[in-house]
């Protein structure tokens, strides 16, 4: 039992989600920022032009742009209306933006080509060509954009033992050369050269990380969605590239070697990098869902908390892992779901790392809808 005043000192280190709609303006206008660099800055450019941008996230530095011209979707969209409010759980990553009387216009557009204006959330309904022409636009940009989502067992025949490849991580931009060394349940990856484990190093901020990220590997033509961690360990090095050991890319389904499991921060991370983030948390067990918000808080992931959440959220950790094994139960017709998680973290403010049980709350609004995390509490 903990004394009076040990429970008093735990209780001021709590989390609590703040749950705060999404200031429209600020993320219109921090979009609206990146996308004016460098295509659409010509005040007289031709009516009709279109251009549509895609990111990861809003955060994300890495980005792929189409300008094109079609009078008929300009047409449609100034003389649509606005029609039903919807919430989007996050913003689509597709921006879409064109001049109207010298007046830039910001719009996001989900993959099925709708268009939501993200200041008033409204849907804005376009006729069935318009939006048909829209999403093969969207659609291509986005398959530029991200990476093919292959099988371990295909993405091990792809990448061969010793095969060289470019590593893309697709929330900085930052590229880098790497060469497959080993791995037979992932693959083993050391950095090419000293300039490589440099950039490698400096997409983890100037520090090696276990942390995930969604990457991009490059190879003969081919782009595969992949996930990969920043800390070197283990042998088989490559003399002289300042890298000693290696480092880590998963695929779909990829386990790890030690426990031959999949790693759930791996696999969020591969479905980042393919662009189904938001269908593939949709899908989630009550149980995996609490592990992508450990995942995102012990990386400080805000669009990762929103997504679980379906809230933009605020983070007051500085790192967490789960420490209990879940024993999960069948919450297949429950609509709210409660439990209790053990995990070691270390707050804000802190440096110890210390034993904590998070309390969390779940809700669906039917038992064919998604799960969200409507709160969690630090004892």
């Amino acid at each position: 039992m903990l004394s009076s005043r040990n429970r008093s000192k735990l209780q001021l280190l709590f989390l609590t989600f703040l749950l705060t709609q999404l200031l429209s303006q600020g993320i219109s206008s921090r979009s609206q920022a990146h996308v004016m660099d460098p295509l659409y800055q010509d005040a007289t450019a031709e009516t009709g032009t279109i251009q549509l941008q895609v990111k990861a996230s809003p955060r994300a530095q890495y980005r792929t742009e189409l300008t094109f011209v079609n009078k008929t979707l300009q047409r449609a969209l100034e003389e649509s209306t606005a029609g039903e409010v919807k919430l989007e759980v996050v913003p689509p990553d597709t921006t879409l933006m064109y001049d109207k009387k010298g007046q830039s216009i910001l719009l996001g557009v989900t993959p099925s080509g709708e268009v939501v204006d993200w200041t008033t959330k409204q849907h804005i309904p376009l006729p069935q060509s318009a939006q048909e022409t829209l999403q093969a636009q969207v659609q291509s940009l986005r398959a530029k954009h991200y990476g093919e989502m292959l099988p371990w067992e295909e993405a091990n025949l792809v990448l061969p033992k010793y095969s060289s490849f470019t590593v893309v991580d697709l929330m900085s931009g930052l590229t880098f050369e790497g060469q497959r060394r080993a791995g037979s349940h992932h693959a083993d990856v050391q950095p090419l050269t000293k300039t490589d484990s440099a950039t490698l190093k400096s997409i983890y901020g100037g520090k090696w990380s276990w942390d995930r990220r969604a990457v991009l590997v490059k190879l003969d033509g081919r782009t595969l969605a992949a996930s990969m961690h920043g800390m070197p360990h283990g042998g088989d090095g490559i003399p002289g590239n300042d890298f000693n050991g290696h480092f880590c890319i998963h695929f779909l389904g990829s386990v790890t070697h030690g426990s031959r499991s999949v790693d759930p921060a791996h696999q969020v991370m591969v479905h980042r990098a393919a662009g189904l983030l938001n269908d593939y948390v949709s899908k989630l067990s009550p149980w995996a869902l609490i592990d992508v918000w450990i995942s995102a808080a012990h990386q400080g992931d805000l669009q990762l908390l929103q997504v679980t959440t379906g809230q933009e959220q605020a983070m007051h950790v500085r790192s967490m892992r789960r420490l209990s094994k879940f024993k999960e139960l069948d919450t297949s017709q429950l609509l709210q779901f409660d439990t209790a998680v053990d995990v070691t973290m270390t707050a804000a403010r802190a440096s110890a790392v210390t034993s904590r049980r998070v309390l969390f709350h779940l809700e669906r609004a039917s038992v064919q809808d998604r799960w969200y995390i409507r709160s969690a509490v630090i004892q």
